[in-house]
């Protein structure tokens, strides 16, 4: 029988002969095991893609805001719930505002409040997303775009502030930036340049671990979650127990569970077909195969 994320609880609990008081204990055990199972490699059953379509920015209509407000209100305007999280720059200058809330159509409201010296009356804006969220990643593994056929660099967050510093050219994108999570947790990037339209990124990446990871994990390895759990469970059983700590039981469960991780890791991964090999760039390759770069020499004897 195919083993899920209940069943796994229930055979780690018959087998410590645990009865349903243990439950909570027992999930908390499996939990752990499907963490350090998780960590270990990027299995392919983690590996998820999604396509994150960019957002343009949006200046239809004109803003008033008072100095130091947080209150904007517009005319003309089409703020709507999911601009909750961009950010909007006011005419005449340079500060961008996170927005915090949106009440309707022409009236919103920023997280700082507007630094100009006095209020600003009719004045343009820009609305921007910076940030961009993937519910159920856990890390980015690439990012790609069609519009001109090239994979995003991701460059580490501290030089993307480094060198980009409060860059507001727009384009299609070349690099992102993992930049923490949201309100929510959720893993969140930007891109650079910001986007001049409406386009697609696929972007790959490893998933959370949760509960649903055993059902995901091929049928043939899930026993690695009932050892890994009564690992933990005998741990817990010998506290205080000297004996049953010093047990053969104890030991020869850590090894059954670090055999299985071994074993996943030796038959996980398919072999990549490209070799890298060493060719002389000087010369051809001749029928015998790749000329050996040059100055060397096989000696006859």
């Amino acid at each position: 029988m195919a083993r899920d994320y209940d069943s796994v609880v229930s055979e780690v609990s018959s087998r410590l002969r645990l009865d349903s008081s243990a439950t909570t204990l027992v999930e908390g055990w499996v939990n752990d095991v499907i963490q350090d199972v998780h960590g270990r490699h990027d299995w392919f059953w983690t590996l998820d893609r999604q396509i994150v379509q960019t957002v343009i920015d949006k200046t239809a209509g004109t803003v008033d805001v008072s100095a130091a407000g947080t209150a904007v209100t517009g005319a003309s305007t089409a703020f709507a719930a999911a601009d909750v999280g961009k950010f909007i720059q006011f005419s005449g200058s340079n500060d961008w505002y996170k927005i915090t809330a949106v009440a309707s159509a022409t009236s919103l409201t920023i997280e700082a409040g507007y630094n100009g010296t006095s209020a600003l009356s009719a004045g343009t804006y820009t609305i921007r997303k910076i940030f961009y969220a993937l519910p159920d990643a856990e890390k980015i593994l690439g990012a790609k775009q069609a519009q001109t056929s090239r994979e995003l660099v991701c460059i580490n967050h501290r030089d993307f502030d480094t060198y980009l510093t409060f860059s507001d050219s727009t384009g299609k994108g070349t690099l992102f930036a993992v930049y923490g999570t949201d309100s929510d947790g959720v893993l969140q990037f930007n891109i650079h340049p910001h986007a001049d339209a409406a386009y697609n990124i696929e972007v790959k990446y490893k998933k959370k671990a949760t509960q649903s990871s055993v059902t995901l994990m091929p049928e043939k390895w899930r026993g690695v979650y009932i050892d890994g759990a009564m690992v933990r469970g005998l741990e817990y059983l010998s506290i205080g127990n000297d004996e049953l700590m010093k047990s053969s039981s104890v030991r020869d469960k850590k090894a059954d569970y670090e055999r299985g991780i071994s074993r996943m890791l030796a038959d996980a991964e398919p072999e990549s077909d490209y070799r890298a090999v060493l060719a002389n760039n000087d010369a051809p390759n001749t029928f015998l195969g790749n000329n050996l770069p040059t100055g060397l020499s096989i000696p006859l004897d």
